[in-house]
């Protein structure tokens, strides 16, 4: 690696370095990892969905829904960690909604707000 004077590395490996970590960091936020939480409700996924969204953008602005096989998926992106993420599937009597935490440096706000809509 090319060193100035004082042992300090020049520009242009810095840059390599510190992209490579981003494209490493935001590797993470492509998939949800393991849930935080999950729990049945009676209302339909759509129902839920609708229930959820408002106070999702409230908390989150650029908070998205997208259809998913037999339900939706709720997104709240964060700048500095994976997004938080909310699946809501049929099942038998409703619907099972799945959140998923992005990072330990995310609250529980987004959380609270789906655990209001579940009755």
């Amino acid at each position: 690696m090319p060193r100035t004077p004082n042992g300090q590395l020049q520009m242009p490996t810095f840059r390599i370095f510190f992209s490579a970590f981003m494209a490493a960091s935001l590797a993470g936020c492509a998939t949800p990892g393991k849930p935080t939480a999950s729990k049945l409700t009676h209302k339909t996924p759509a129902q839920f969905a609708a229930c959820v969204m408002p106070k999702w953008r409230a908390l989150a602005p650029l908070a998205n829904q997208k259809s998913i096989a037999h339900g939706y998926r709720l997104t709240a992106p964060s700048a500095v960690a994976s997004d938080d993420v909310l699946e809501v599937v049929d099942v038998r009597d409703g619907s099972r909604a799945t959140f998923y935490k992005g990072s330990f440096l995310s609250g529980d706000k987004l959380r609270l707000a789906a655990r209001e809509c579940l009755d």
